[in-house]
């Protein structure tokens, strides 16, 4: 029957695919590159792409993907992938790589600094500014799940230099941190930690449609743990 749906995990990649009488379309998430941000979740038009456990899967108690593709809701309409900070989504059309929203000017390019992470090494394009902040008197003591996901290790737990100090649970390092919403995502505390990214970079002198002017407005609106 078509159109046919399916998700499957092969080796350390998840496949979401499309398949009609004449055209097959996948989305690969690559397991070695994700790691949980949110960001897809954020900007998927269609809310296809749900947030897997991810604090737990950084502690080692749970063996799932970060992220989870429905493959009934998705469009393959490709936002998920060309927004991703890991690259860590790819969107092919009968075997090749496209991004048809790019193409047709729907979306502009990008404008981001690459940056390989402090930790694993992975690559990353922060293209944002803004800041997290943290409400550490909301931390939960002994927690430290923020800095333990932190993929370019811009979050530290400090400690008092002396017994009888009070020292803030959290500190963040602005210059380290890519805006990627990792610990605010993984962050069990209500209230504790929040984003707000003030500015995407991209060229607005390109083409570009209202499903780009939606996209920012996420992206620019505050999250909260």
């Amino acid at each position: 029957m078509y159109p046919y749906f399916a998700s499957e995990i092969k080796e350390d990649k998840v496949v979401t695919r499309m398949k009609t009488l004449d055209v097959d379309i996948t989305l690969t998430l690559d397991l070695n590159k994700c790691v949980g941000c949110g960001t897809c979740t954020l900007v998927c038009p269609k809310e296809a792409i749900r947030r897997g456990p991810v604090g737990a899967i950084e502690k080692g108690y749970a063996n799932l993907p970060p992220v989870l593709v429905d493959e009934k809701k998705c469009s393959f309409c490709g936002v998920c992938s060309y927004m991703c900070p890991f690259e860590a989504l790819e969107l092919r059309i009968n075997g090749e790589p496209r991004l048809i929203l790019v193409e047709e000017g729907a979306l502009p390019p990008l404008q981001y600094k690459e940056i390989i992470t402090a930790k694993k090494g992975k690559k990353a394009k922060k293209y944002a500014e803004g800041e997290v902040i943290a409400h550490w008197e909301l931390c939960p003591a002994g927690c430290s799940t923020c800095a333990e996901v932190c993929p370019n290790e811009a979050i530290i737990i400090p400690k008092p230099e002396k017994p009888w100090e009070k020292a803030p649970r959290v500190q963040i390092d602005q210059d380290k941190c890519i805006l990627c919403g990792l610990c605010v995502n993984a962050c069990p505390a209500p209230g504790a930690l929040e984003i707000n990214r003030t500015k995407i970079f991209y060229d607005e002198e390109a083409e570009h449609t209202e499903i780009w002017d939606r996209i920012v407005e996420k992206l620019t609106t505050k999250l909260v743990s």
